[in-house]
């Protein structure tokens, strides 16, 4: 889900042999995005951006080439100023640590006239005596004026990383050092202004010496590399490792060839991220990067680009985007909240993780419960709707009969008034069940507001008779025998009528008796004229000459 998925972080690295370099990396599969790279001053000597201007102008037009969207986080490699690995007694707080590295670094150069801003970590030791960190420092005000130049241009400054730890993490996600636990080993950095040598326990720093030694392809060859194997030779020999690595920034200094000068009893390993660069077959590129320049970029950068993801593979980590740099980082900061001693930060991801907590325990049971109480409600509502109608309804009732006394009641009245009613529908069954004559009998009756009796007999008498007793009854009524017609076929076998049907058991007598039989209508009900017309022409041809209608009637 897009919601929950993480903003990309872009790393920004100041690198004094290439520039400004910018890059976005896909950390899961070592791919790079974005990849873009501008020249920058920078002063060795000061190790600081040689103009803040020209910083702010170039980041932007990286930026925007590189079509960062505004609001991206960013995260900054700057060159390293100070790195540092010092035992303390183990007695001392965080605040008498932070005070005893404030003591040293006062008799920094680098700090002459200006506060450091500083970030510390404690490093894993054997030693039950002594605390082992490992602290780097900058210049808090170059630091702030980054970090006001990011804020300005429309993004957000969210970690401050060095170049030692960059390079480190970088190597390490290349998988192009070996990190054993329990395996001590020296790692070799050569920059433009300083080399570098740094004690290792599997991932972990032991101990860091700083040599400054400058370099360049302007002093040729023999100048440079003497001047390195100068200074580190004598530090080898007290540092007895599982193997050297040396890593080689500078276009002045081939790697390979500095192994062979050196001095050194354990195996030497060398990588070039210079012009002698070695290929690296682990990343691949996006269509749109620029894969000839996007293969020279600086392990700077690419420490930068993964700071976020890489951290739970790291040991020691540092931020120099900390408290050190005041309100400008103050007041960037997403609230802060302490839970059993433990400080959560209510970062917008952290809260909607919170969210989602809250929402599976508290607010999707409530809103099932809500849900199924207001149905369970509603039912009753229209319950009580149905019951109030049912009541009103009773109630009018009452009111309209409320003058009705039981006593105003009688049965037999009622039942004279029923009979009297009916009397006409009791008059033809009482007909119909006590004045059938022998050999005829009824297939169909319907008594309303019309009379219709339908029936079948074997012979004209016992039909007109009946006709007679049915028409005596009410002689001034309009009912008269509609319809007579003889039912037979070639074979004698009964003729079934289309809107009535023969007993099965008359059927069968008839036919047996190989005999003729006739079918009535005596009503009062209009005739249907087609169908009566069809049927006349029909019984006439069937039964021939009967006797006349009229004449029966009278």
């Amino acid at each position: 889900m897009e919601l929950f998925k993480k903003s990309s972080i872009i790393g920004v690295a100041i690198t004094p042999e290439k520039g400004l370099e910018v890059a976005e990396i896909n950390f899961l599969n070592k791919q790079v995005l974005k990849y873009g790279v501008k020249p920058l001053d920078f002063d060795i000597h000061q190790r600081l951006v040689a103009d803040f201007d020209i910083f702010k102008e170039t980041l932007q037009e990286l930026l925007l080439e590189l079509q960062i969207p505004k609001g991206a986080s960013l995260v900054l490699c700057t060159p390293t100023v100070v790195f540092k690995v010092n035992d303390y007694p183990a007695a001392l707080d965080d605040a008498q640590i932070t005070s005893a590295i404030e003591e040293e670094l006062s008799e920094n150069s680098f700090f002459d006239n200006v506060e450091p801003c500083i970030s510390a970590a404690l490093v894993p030791s054997s030693s039950m005596q002594f605390n082992k960190v490992a602290y780097v420092a900058s210049q808090k005000t170059a630091l702030i004026e980054i970090a006001m130049i990011i804020k300005d241009l429309g993004y957000k400054l969210h970690a401050i990383d060095t170049s030692v730890n960059s390079t480190l993490n970088s190597l390490m996600y290349r998988e192009q050092v070996s990190i054993v636990d329990d395996t001590t080993w020296l790692f070799l950095i050569v920059e433009n202004y300083c080399c570098r040598l740094i004690l290792m326990n599997g991932k972990n720093y032991v101990d860091a010496f700083e040599e400054r030694v400058i370099v360049s392809e302007v002093l040729g060859d023999v100048e440079n590399y003497s001047s390195i194997v100068s200074a580190i030779n004598p530090l080898l020999k007290n540092l007895p490792s599982k193997y050297l690595y040396v890593v080689s920034k500078t276009d002045a200094i081939n790697a390979e060839v500095l192994s062979e000068k050196l001095s050194y009893s354990a195996r030497i390993i060398h990588l070039n991220v210079n012009k002698y660069l070695d290929v690296d077959d682990s990343f691949s590129y996006a269509p749109t990067v620029n894969e000839a320049a996007a293969s020279l970029m600086s392990l700077d950068v690419l420490g930068a680009g993964i700071y976020r993801e890489f951290l739970p593979y790291t040991s020691v980590s540092f931020n120099l985007y900390n408290k050190y740099l005041g309100d400008v980082y103050l007041l960037e900061q997403p609230p802060e909240i302490n839970i059993s001693g433990r400080t959560i930060i209510l970062s917008n991801e952290t809260l909607i993780k919170i969210f989602i907590v809250i929402a599976l325990v508290v607010i999707i049971p409530t809103l099932i419960a809500y849900s199924i109480m207001s149905k369970y409600l509603s039912d009753l509502e229209t319950k009580s709707q149905e019951l109030d109608s049912k009541i009103s309804q009773i109630q009018a009732f009452l009111k309209e009969n409320e003058n009705v006394s039981s006593d105003l009641f009688d049965e037999g009245d009622e039942i004279k008034a029923g009979l009297v009613h009916n009397k006409n529908i009791y008059s033809y069954y009482s007909i119909v069940g006590t004045e059938i004559p022998k050999k005829l009998w009824l297939t169909a009756l319907k008594f309303d507001d019309k009379v219709t009796i339908e029936g079948q007999a074997d012979n004209l008498e016992s039909i007109y008779s009946f006709f007679r007793s049915v028409k005596d009854y009410s002689p001034d009524s309009k009912i008269e025998l509609q319809s007579l017609s003889l039912a037979s076929n070639s074979s004698k076998s009964p003729v079934k009528d289309e809107d009535f049907e023969i007993d099965s058991e008359v059927d069968s007598v008839l036919t047996s008796m190989n005999a003729d039989f006739y079918e009535f209508r005596i009503s009062n009900a209009p005739k249907e004229d087609k169908k009566a017309g069809d049927k006349d022409k029909k019984d006439k041809s069937a039964v021939g000459d009967l006797p006349d209608l009229e004449s029966i009637k009278e």
